[in-house]
């Protein structure tokens, strides 16, 4: 019988394959708990929770991919730390991405990722997805059964995502493989296994910086051609060439 009340739920292997009764014990006890051994607040009430999420001013979003485990850089002072973790948040792990975000840096970087989200974009990523499930079905169909997690909804939301952020197809099943979900019998081998095994998020900071490289290369190319051309070029594209060059 398993002691919820003083169980590691960071760390205890037996929660894995079904946490319910857990999260079940949790909210049997009250809609915001503390957990015994890192003094972490569970949050388990639908309203509560919607509460956290909408409120960052009060809740900030410093430590959601690292937990309880890495300490603050700095000793806590007084009722209100905001301050504090502003002037140390570049020392906390993962600063640099999305989902450790606040307002402003959020809403300024989650506004760049609004332009993926237009409707075409949006319409020729559904057009892939209808492909992908085939695809994903292949692998493992002939063999009558799988791991639904790790054979099918892993590699097919991973491969979703990269296609919306404009990961060329011939690339995929790199991203499978050091994402963790790589395709049956697949042998990628231009990985740095090192740096993959180390730092994956390292290892696609790397891949993303090179795409980007290499379409601002290719378009400032056909804005240079579209300037060399006798037609007048529009004074928007002027000023989109102006903006790049900075």
């Amino acid at each position: 019988m398993i002691d919820f009340d003083t169980i590691d739920y960071f760390t205890d292997q037996s929660l894995v394959p079904d946490p319910h009764p857990y999260f079940d014990h949790l909210r049997s006890k009250c809609p915001v708990v503390r957990e015994p051994n890192y003094g972490v607040l569970a949050i388990t009430g639908y309203d509560e929770a919607a509460t956290v999420l909408k409120d960052p001013d009060a809740f900030l979003s410093c430590i959601a991919a690292a937990g309880p485990f890495p300490p603050l850089p700095f000793t806590p002072e007084g009722d209100d730390i905001t301050e504090q973790i502003t002037a140390h948040r570049s020392q906390m792990p993962m600063f640099e991405h999305m989902v450790t975000m606040d307002p402003p840096e959020h809403t300024y970087a989650r506004s760049v990722l609004n332009r993926l989200l237009t409707p075409k974009r949006l319409k020729e990523n559904e057009d892939f997805m209808w492909r992908l499930a085939d695809e994903v079905l292949d692998d493992f169909i002939a063999d009558g059964r799988c791991e639904f997690l790790s054979a099918y909804a892993k590699p097919f939301s991973l491969l979703v995502i990269a296609d919306l952020l404009g990961v060329p197809e011939a690339d995929h099943d790199e991203f499978r493989a050091v994402l963790g979900a790589p395709r049956p019998g697949a042998q990628v081998g231009s990985l740095d296994g090192d740096l993959v095994s180390s730092n994956p998020l390292e290892w696609l900071d790397e891949k993303f910086i090179g795409y980007l490289e290499e379409r601002r290369c290719a378009w400032m190319r056909r804005s240079r051609a579209s300037s060399a051309s006798p037609r007048r070029t529009p004074r928007s594209a002027t000023l989109t060439c102006r903006q790049a060059r900075r």
